[in-house]
């Protein structure tokens, strides 16, 4: 398994304008095959985003193929400077179900 963590120093609107792009994409074209985890929440700074995958090359083949149509749907810069991700080796990943607070409302 891989991970990594992001802290982004951008409005949690544009994370969500990301998200509901990337949504769309995969809705359109498949991919994100491997992610096993997403979450984020928003700080005093922006926000900041962890995910786990089977393997680094999953999330790779995301960043480059998913990643940068959202990114362009959004109307955001693709070839924006991109905060260095914290990565790590997940000992145990559990999920029972989703949570999506949309759904809840």
């Amino acid at each position: 398994m891989y991970g990594f963590t992001l802290s982004i120093p951008a409005p949690i609107a544009a994370y969500q304008a990301i998200h509901k792009a990337t949504l769309e994409v995969l809705d359109e074209e498949g991919g994100g095959e491997g992610l096993l985890l997403h979450f984020v929440y928003p700080t005093g700074q922006g926000f900041v985003l962890t995910e786990v995958w089977d393997s680094k090359e999953h999330s790779d083949a995301f960043n480059r193929h998913v990643l940068p149509k959202a990114m362009s749907r959004a109307g955001l810069p693709v070839n924006s400077p991109q905060p260095e991700p914290v990565e790590f080796s997940p000992a145990v990943v559990m999920t029972p179900h989703a949570f999506n607070p949309d759904a809840a409302v």
